[in-house]
Formats: structure tokens, sequence, C-alpha cells
């Protein structure tokens, strides 16, 4: 328990230049492989990843962002989403979307 309490404690947000290294494949399917794992309510899997790491597309995708942020990055994770009505007209799309971030933020720290 404590080694999760410190991962929690060590995460924090970037907000420099990134180094020109590329991210690797595989620690990007881990990455993602977090955000599949987290909950959804009712179960419902509202929440989908596309990785880019082409550089050509991410500059594409980047001049699109606005405010820009990450414009240095030599990898990106899509995070979309469903409004899916899972109970009682309920839609857990942002709370789906927030958890599976937040796994994915955390295995980045592994």
């Amino acid at each position: 328990m404590n080694t999760f309490l410190e991962l929690i404690h060590s995460r924090h947000s970037f907000r420099g230049e990134y180094q020109a290294v590329p991210v690797k494949r595989e620690d990007l399917i881990k990455i993602m492989q977090a955000g599949i794992d987290a909950p959804s309510g009712c179960n419902k899997q509202t929440t989908s990843f596309i990785a880019i790491d082409d550089s050509h597309i991410l500059k594409q995708l980047l001049n699109v962002i606005d405010p820009p942020i990450g414009q240095s990055a030599p990898a990106a994770i899509c995070v979309l989403t469903q409004r899916i009505y899972a109970y009682r007209d309920k839609c857990f799309a942002i709370q789906d979307y927030s958890a599976a971030i937040e796994n994915m933020l955390l295995a980045t720290l592994l």
C-alpha cells in the first residue's frame, strides 16, 4: 500500500519542453492498457484510445489543439469517449475517461 501511495504522491504535471527521444511502442501500449483497465460505469466501456507516434501525424494533431500544448511531445494518446446511457438514463462517460486518464498518468511513472 505504501508503494502505491508513494506513486500517487510522486505524480506531478510537466509543462516544459519534452526531450526529442521516441517513446517505445511497448510503453505506449502499457500506458493505454492501464487506461483500458480503469473502471467504467456499469461496465459500458465508453472510452477508447489512439496512440500517435508518427511525427508527421503528431504535428498535424498538435497544430489544431487550442491552446497549444505538448508541442515538443514525441508521442500522444488521444482519449475518445461515447455517450452511452448506462443506468436510469445516466451517462458515466466523464467519470470513465477521467479514471482512464488517471490510470495512464500513474502508469507513466512505472
